[in-house]
């Protein structure tokens, strides 16, 4: 428990503000560095639980691995960092379903999270303009993963209500992103961002110790 809480630490209070000073400053491979180490601080509790516990876990670890190389390249290219992020929810994905196996409520949410996601890229539709097929291809992950990741609160326990609290998160966090990519947005929302998404791969990898 103590990992933990010194792990979510240092993801939130020493890579997060470090990242965004370091990116206002233009240093941006330094921060792109900060950024991918608060993401490794989330792959580090699925690296105890996959060591010590069960090797599904390895699963997750590999997932946020994933998510971590594509902090880096999401900085440099939009493209290949969405699709390594697109790679990470696969991974999830897996992982997901194996603890809380497919159901009706698995069609449900998936259902409501495209839904939900056809309505922000209808209202943004312009903006979006040619770059629809990358982020339709990319939502749909998202949601899918979100979905799965939800579903977790069908296993009644506390592992299921962390993952579900962290997909929940996830496409939080992500609705945000898409609008600042589109729009002007103020300093505030860049750590908005930032807290929902760290937040959500903390969970999901406490949830492996837990």
């Amino acid at each position: 428990m103590y990992w933990i809480f010194g792990v979510a630490g240092i993801c939130l209070l020493i890579c997060l503000p470090l990242f965004l000073y370091y990116k206002k400053a233009l240093r941006y491979k330094l921060a792109a560095a900060y950024k991918t180490l608060g993401t490794l601080c989330a792959a580090s509790l699925a690296l105890i639980a996959a060591l010590k516990l069960d090797p599904h876990y390895w699963i997750c670890f590999a997932a946020l691995v994933l998510h971590s190389a594509a902090d880096y390249l999401l900085e440099f290219n939009l493209f290949f960092g969405a699709g390594v992020f697109l790679a990470g929810h696969i991974g999830y994905i897996i992982f997901f379903t194996i603890l809380f196996p497919v159901s009706a409520t698995h069609l449900i949410l998936a259902l409501g999270m495209l839904a939900i996601m056809a309505v922000f890229f209808w209202r943004w539709r312009k903006p979006i303009g040619k770059q629809l097929p990358l982020f339709t291809v990319y939502g749909v992950g998202l949601a899918l993963m979100s979905a799965c990741a939800i579903a977790g609160l069908t296993g009644h326990s506390l592992q299921g209500q962390l993952i579900a609290a962290g997909g929940a998160l996830f496409y939080i966090s992500d609705a945000f992103l898409l609008g600042r990519l589109l729009f002007s947005a103020t300093r505030a929302m860049d750590w908005i961002i930032m807290i929902t998404y760290y937040a959500a791969q903390l969970l999901i990898g406490a949830s492996c110790l837990l």
